[in-house]
């Protein structure tokens, strides 16, 4: 619900934006007409409001399912599966299933396009140039989903990396006091929340289906695509075959996942000073260079002038 509404309202200011920037070019435009109108009692009539009933509703969803009829037919079986693969990647966002993401993004390009073909036509444009405008913005608008569902399986797979010490560390410590791997996992998993926690009830509820504890690890390992998690999830499956013990092996498995994040900790430390030089180069020098030399520099002309 949170990420619709960041799109709605992200998509509302962009609109807003455009307008207001449109009128204030269009400006003396809209009070000449606004005088005409008036002076001319132009637009004064009563308007016939009728409010939306439920077979309106109803009408708008029959149109709605035909058009993801066609969008699902006409998208190849390639790009679906792609699309499907990211939006099982981000935890699937409002519960959007491909075709329901296309609709989505279509959805918004018509809705801009057509609100921003109006206000440009009241501001007596082209119709070339208004429909070129509002297509713009529409396929940029239709685009933003995309983008944005990145956004949200970037920002998963960081939050899954950072909370695999603690999550393992509690799975280690019940296993310890006697309960099995499958029991440890349902337990941390219930009582933590986050990505990482999703997933792993959706491997206990795999299991409880039929699939053997490998296959649900194969496909745990399948959906989150973080290479740490993958490799942890490769020894689970290991020990699994071998029959060796999984407190050993998690207890040893948590250590490596904390050398790891020291040495990307001390990675990113290292990329500091290189991402520090267009920021230093455009925003600090220059004022330290006016602050520094801006005396001299009115010195010198007033000197030689």
């Amino acid at each position: 619900m949170i990420s619709l509404l960041f799109i709605l309202f992200t998509s509302l200011f962009f609109m807003l934006v455009v307008g207001a920037i449109l009128s204030q070019l269009y400006k003396q435009k809209i009070a000449i007409n606004r005088r005409t109108a008036s002076y001319f009692d132009i637009g004064e009539g009563k308007r016939n409001t009728k409010p939306i009933t439920k077979n309106d509703l109803v009408f708008l969803k029959k149109v709605s399912d035909k058009v993801k009829t066609v969008i699902d037919q006409k998208t190849p079986i390639s790009k679906k599966y792609e699309l499907e693969l990211r939006l099982r990647e981000a935890g699937y966002p409002l519960n959007l299933s491909s075709t329901d993401f296309k609709f989505f993004q279509l959805l918004i390009g018509f809705v801009i396009f057509f609100s921003l073909s109006l206000l440009l036509m009241k501001l007596d444009t082209t119709i070339f140039s208004s429909f070129f405008l509002a297509g713009l913005m529409a396929v940029i608008a239709m685009y933003y989903p995309s983008f944005y569902l990145s956004v949200i399986i970037k920002k998963r797979r960081i939050a899954i990396q950072k909370s695999m010490p603690d999550f393992f560390d509690m799975v280690n410590l019940s296993i310890e006091a006697g309960m099995g791997l499958d029991a440890a996992l349902l337990k941390v998993s219930k009582n933590s929340k986050g990505p990482l926690s999703e997933e792993f009830l959706q491997t206990i509820e795999d299991m409880k289906l039929g699939k053997s504890r490998r296959e649900a690890f194969y496909d745990l390992r399948k959906r989150v695509p973080v290479h740490q998690f993958q490799s942890i999830i490769t020894s689970l499956i290991q020990a699994d075959m071998l029959g060796v013990g999984m407190a050993k092996v998690i207890r040893s498995l948590t250590g490596r996942i904390r050398e790891q994040r020291t040495q990307l900790a001390r990675e990113q430390a290292m990329k500091a000073p290189v991402k520090m030089i267009f920021p230093m180069m455009f925003f600090i020098f220059p004022a330290l260079f006016i602050v520094m030399l801006g005396p001299l520099v009115i010195y010198l002309i007033q000197t030689i002038l």
